[in-house]
């Protein structure tokens, strides 16, 4: 899911890059065919992930422009270069946004983790400072990284289904 190589912040495996190759076959090949099957919900598409997916879907957000509406819960957004990213690349329709937070979650000892909570807030920003951004939601939740993640998935789906074009 990371959109560019990166090395490991976690002392494991570095970061591969797969996003543009996952994005490429969800936009070319399983949305058509997703929607040419089962048909669109008012030509209304939202992208979302936990995460690491979080992070993809933050980035495929900016890079592919087809979904109207994004979530990123508890995202990776500390993944490095990802702030410079979004300010180059600006949007052209209008669009709402999720973001969410465990409060937790910037309270560990990974300094690379540990920025996660200031550029979390930080991207809220960004999004609220932007005209092409209808709404945006941050929330924080009670907990560290792995809690309640169906319930803040949840949350974060019926946030989106109830915004209108």
């Amino acid at each position: 899911f990371s959109p560019w190589r990166e090395k490991a912040v976690f002392g494991t495996e570095d970061f591969e890059g797969g996003g543009p190759s996952f994005l490429s076959f969800l936009c070319d090949r399983l949305i058509p065919h997703v929607e040419e099957n089962l048909g669109e919900r008012n030509g209304m598409r939202f992208i979302m992930g936990y995460s690491l997916a979080g992070l993809f879907s933050a980035w495929a957000f900016y890079e592919r422009e087809i979904f109207y509406g994004m979530a990123s819960a508890s995202g990776s957004l500390w993944f490095s270069g990802f702030t410079d990213y979004v300010l180059s690349h600006p949007l052209k329709e209008e669009h709402v946004v999720y973001l969410s937070l465990g409060s937790k979650e910037e309270r560990t000892k990974n300094p690379v983790m540990a920025r996660i909570g200031d550029l979390t807030r930080q991207m809220e920003g960004i999004l609220k400072k932007d005209s092409k951004i209808l709404k945006v939601k941050y929330e924080l939740n009670s907990g560290g990284h792995f809690a309640n993640v169906p319930k803040r998935m949840q949350k974060a789906v019926r946030w989106l289904l109830d915004q209108d074009k």
